[in-house]
């Protein structure tokens, strides 16, 4: 009898812990849906706007919903319509409750999804500060009958060097307050500059310690080494795209003992406004051995189109047509513009984020050797 009582509890204790344990569960009410139902997908890469469809979850005739989920820590998006979707941190253990009515969004029981909504809120204010005031002092000056074309000038290196603050101003964010919540994920997309390796590999580090088997922490890791292989003293990886007449033109083809391997678009003011100096540059220097790459990340074929002859681009000139999640952006660690690499007739990078007359004078040194 003893026996068949031990027996029958090993088998409860064996059958009570291969039943999942639910990650996360999310509950909450949507005042006046569109639809009778809400879709999660995962942000598997963010950086190549890949997504993972994870579920769809049906609303009450009330409007309400209550799930459970077995799935990873990760950073997710709950898709409400065509027009909203909330951003969630998802973490272990999280009940998380979510309402939307007339007055806004409301997420409560995610610590981590918490943070990420304040970290979004600094970015907002930060970039409203130091970028977008300069963007509509441009724009103003650019509407006078008469603009001032140095004044421009001014604007635009200032609101270049305005974005590097803005950046610099989110990492001392993060420092100050992300430590490894699972919310340093969605921040990663605004990484940049070598100056900050050492920085992202601590943070990194850190982050794969407390999370060693999440997905996330392997991009995370994968982002930091894509990082150092783009800075100063790598060597770049070879890009072949097409230019306006369809031919493939690989980055190897064309390089000669200079190359400025440019990303730009025709709605990014800043690289619009950078043309009459690549142009200068291009017809003083490319019979002696200096070239430019241009990588468009427009997804426009007409604009891409009218700004090359607009601005009278005349040097090799390549896009695919799909933004930011052209490869070419991804193995470069562009997710900003305008961002450009000047490298030897080697592939080694010499310089990098590199703009105006500083990007002038040092062409000019380089060539002259």
């Amino acid at each position: 009898m003893r026996y068949l009582l031990f027996s029958l509890s090993v088998l409860l204790f064996v059958a009570c812990n291969n039943e999942k344990v639910s990650t996360f569960t999310l509950e909450g009410q949507i005042e006046n849906p569109e639809r009778n139902f809400l879709l999660l997908q995962q942000e598997s890469n963010i950086e190549k706007k890949e997504t993972t469809f994870i579920d769809t979850i049906f609303l009450d005739a009330a409007g309400k919903f209550k799930v459970s989920f077995n799935e990873e820590p990760h950073f997710y998006r709950l898709i409400v319509n065509e027009k909203l979707s909330v951003p969630l941190v998802l973490g272990q253990g999280q009940s998380v409750k979510i309402n939307i009515d007339a007055t806004g969004t409301e997420v409560t029981g995610s610590k981590d999804t918490d943070l990420l909504l304040e970290y979004e809120t600094f970015r907002a204010a930060s970039l409203e500060r130091l970028v977008r005031t300069i963007r509509r002092e441009i724009t103003a000056e650019s509407k006078n009958e008469n603009p001032d074309p140095l004044k421009i000038d001014s604007l635009g290196k200032l609101e270049i060097s305005n974005y590097d603050l803005h950046l610099e101003e989110l990492n001392t964010f993060i420092k100050d307050k992300m430590g490894t919540s699972l919310a340093l994920y969605p921040t990663s997309i605004r990484w940049k500059g070598e100056e900050n390796i050492e920085f992202y590999n601590e943070l990194v580090t850190a982050f794969e310690t407390k999370h060693l088997d999440l997905s996330i922490s392997h991009v995370l890791r994968e982002k930091v080494t894509r990082l150092q292989q783009t800075s100063i003293g790598g060597t770049v990886s070879d890009i072949a795209l097409k230019t306006p007449k369809g031919d493939e033109v690989k980055l190897s083809d064309v390089s000669k003992k200079l190359t400025l391997v440019e990303f730009w678009a025709s709605w990014c003011g800043p690289c619009r406004r950078e043309g009459p100096v690549l142009k200068r540059l291009y017809n003083k220097y490319n019979n002696q051995g200096f070239e430019i790459y241009s990588i468009s990340l427009d997804t426009n074929e007409k604009h891409w189109l009218g700004a090359l002859e607009k601005d009278s681009r005349t040097w090799t000139n390549v896009s695919s047509l799909e933004g930011f999640t052209t490869p070419a952006a991804y193995a470069y660690s562009v997710t900003a513009l305008p961002m450009n690499y000047l490298i030897d007739e080697e592939g080694v990078i010499i310089a990098k984020g590199i703009h105006g007359d500083d990007l002038e004078q040092l062409v000019e040194e380089l060539m002259i050797q």
